[in-house]
């Protein structure tokens, strides 16, 4: 009988014979952080909050330098500003952010984060570094190092695509 392991590499993802070699690889690099992060999304529940996609709102505004705008975590985050305004809106009911005006826009309020919402950040914060941790075990630094590297550089390209395909007027709907 076959290892789970062995088992989960043979279910295929995509058909190499179309890809280059690096495109191949590329395609297994995509399908490995996919599956990585689903991995992630189903363990990694911070106790406090409701989900991941709030802990990510709240961190965008806890750590702004200065306070932000949905559209502009959207935009960084890589996610419509609708499903950022509906987290931040939970966020906000929750007392863990407050909308304040924008003295940049007069539509566009900025999130800032409540005391209670940076108490609630700290803690959800010590959580996630006590799982890092652990999952981190063996794992070479500079082989994170690498693969930092490489996934801004695969995130740098895909947003120059999309941006280029904007531009010419291409871009898929």
């Amino acid at each position: 009988m076959a290892s789970k392991k062995a088992e989960e590499r043979s279910v295929p993802t995509f058909d190499h014979s179309v890809h280059s070699e690096l495109g191949g690889r590329l395609g297994e690099l995509v399908d490995e952080v996919l599956r990585l992060h689903g991995r992630v999304m189903s363990v990694k529940r911070p106790s406090v909050l409701g989900g991941p996609g709030q802990t990510f709102v709240l961190a965008s505004v806890v750590l702004a330098a200065e306070p932000p705008t949905v559209a502009r975590i959207a935009r960084s985050l890589g996610y419509t500003r609708q499903a950022i305004q509906r987290l931040a809106d939970v966020l906000a009911a929750q007392g863990y952010v407050s909308y304040e005006d924008n003295p940049h826009h007069k539509t566009s309020k900025q999130l800032v984060a409540t005391a209670l919402g940076r108490q609630v950040y700290a803690q959800v914060n010590q959580e996630s570094a006590e799982w890092t941790e652990r999952i981190s075990q063996g794992l070479d630094v500079a082989a994170l190092d690498q693969t930092l590297e490489v996934l801004r550089q695969v995130r740098h390209n895909l947003e120059q695509d999309k941006s280029a395909s904007v531009q010419g007027g291409t871009e898929q709907q």
